[in-house]
């Protein structure tokens, strides 16, 4: 935000002043009122975007006879530009390192950074890209694929909430996340996410979702109470008729009624098991992207970050993306609970 205190907004032609919440247009990097960019609809200057003019500080132009301005900092994730002294890009938060394509942008000149042979276009996330040129676009985008769905950057994914801030927060397939969203917006309904389905619990806690993971564990760890309840009397049963668990033993007593409780909780057990994934599967995007937003606003509201600043956008980053940790610990704790539960059970056997 101190970048722009003192220019003009180039819609309503107000000063910023500290505090503002400003808003970057991703193509030519002039900045703008949220509200002002939200009312227009598109960056003020959005003619001059096909000739490939960048945006330049009031009275930059001035300092140097020739025209020529300041250097800049030409972000290798988005590939916008920023002032010399930046530390973080202006634009989508990534940090720029002294060597990092500096650049001098000369007035509203083509950028060779931007549209040269190397990038193919614009870099990072643009609603230019469509299923266009994507050559190099795997090397500055951290979360590209192949299957990136077209999504307008700018658009607003729920009142408020841009595309931009879901892809901060998200993170790794940021892309498919923000259509999903979008669809959910738009129609409502249901919307199908395999590794949810797949993973249940565990992708809920790889997302950060834990409340919603922890229910769910709950829920399973209940419903393999009766299993090993069940499971003592059964073996029990077996070890007193034939001195030994063998498949042999295991299969004879099939009709007593130990037997056929043990069946039983491990019937109610597997479909419970499935129940957790088919609900995983269906209300995973949904319950996602309630928490995404809410998150989000209240970062909005209470992180004190001006809105486009690269302390905002670490913010998002930091609430949101993945917890592969988070994921390993509950498998761990799993099975150590699992191990102990046949050790105690072992125990009583014999």
């Amino acid at each position: 935000m101190s970048n722009y205190i003192g220019y003009r907004c180039p819609v309503c032609g107000k000063t910023f002043a500290q505090g503002d919440d400003v808003v970057v247009c991703p193509d030519c990097g002039a900045p703008h009122h949220r509200e002002c960019y939200r009312k227009l609809g598109h960056c003020a200057y959005e003619d001059k975007h096909a000739s490939g003019r960048q945006w330049q500080p009031e009275g930059e132009a001035a300092q140097d006879g020739q025209g020529q301005s300041q250097a800049t900092l030409v972000c290798p994730r988005c590939g916008s530009h920023n002032p010399a002294g930046n530390i973080f890009c202006q634009v989508c938060g990534h940090q720029l390192t002294a060597g990092e394509n500096p650049g001098v942008d000369y007035g509203y000149g083509p950028d060779p950074y931007r549209n040269g042979p190397e990038g193919g276009g614009y870099q990072g996330y643009r609603q230019d890209y469509g299923y266009g040129p994507q050559q190099g676009r795997e090397q500055q985008d951290p979360f590209f694929s192949p299957f990136s769905p077209r999504v307008d950057y700018n658009q607003e994914v729920a009142p408020g909430i841009s595309v931009k801030e879901v892809c901060d927060y998200v993170g790794p397939n940021c892309w498919t996340f923000a259509s999903k969203f979008n669809a959910l917006a738009r129609s409502g309904g249901f919307s199908l996410n395999w590794s949810a389905f797949f993973f249940s619990f565990f992708y809920c806690f790889y997302r950060k979702m834990y409340k919603l993971g922890g229910i769910l564990l709950a829920i399973a760890a209940a419903a393999m109470i009766p299993v090993f309840w069940f499971a003592y009397p059964f073996f029990q049963e077996i070890w007193s008729q034939y001195g030994t668990l063998t498949v042999e033993a295991l299969t004879a007593l099939t009709t007593t009624a130990a037997a056929q409780n043990f069946a039983t909780a491990s019937s109610v057990f597997r479909a419970v098991m499935f129940f957790i994934s088919a609900f995983c599967a269906l209300f995973f995007n949904r319950a996602y992207f309630a928490e995404v937003c809410r998150n989000i606003r209240s970062l909005q509201k209470n992180g004190h970050y001006s809105s486009g600043s690269p302390e905002y956008n670490y913010a998002l980053a930091r609430k949101g993306g993945v917890n592969s940790n988070a994921v390993l610990v509950l498998v761990c704790t799993i099975m150590v609970a699992y191990i102990g539960a046949c050790v105690w059970l072992t125990y009583q056997l014999i």
